[in-house]
């Protein structure tokens, strides 16, 4: 993906680009709402791949993949959900969830 698609698209509605994993999933869990939120499938989708680097056999709910970046925040919490996009992860993180 290029820088310019996850710094400056819509691709990512209200995710910001320079929030951290865990930034991102202590917004998710800010308000209940957004742990149902279909509109955000398929971002988070984008930026759990990212981390984990594994395709799901099926499409994942919002809640499974809130659930799998909660997960990998706790060993890659400090990167940047533009630095995940852009490939500079420093290693994709096993999947937990089913």
């Amino acid at each position: 993906m290029s820088t310019l698609i996850a710094m400056s698209s819509p691709v990512l509605g209200p995710i910001n680009p320079e929030w951290t994993i865990i930034e991102l999933v202590e917004w998710l869990g800010a308000e209940d709402a957004r742990q149902h939120d279909a509109s955000l499938q398929h971002p988070l989708a984008l930026i759990e791949a990212a981390v984990t680097g594994v395709p799901w056999a099926s499409p994942p709910s919002t809640v499974a993949l809130i659930r799998s970046l909660a997960v990998a925040a706790r060993t890659c919490a400090t990167e940047t959900v533009a630095a995940l996009l852009r490939g500079e992860s420093t290693g994709a993180v096993e999947r937990q969830v089913a």
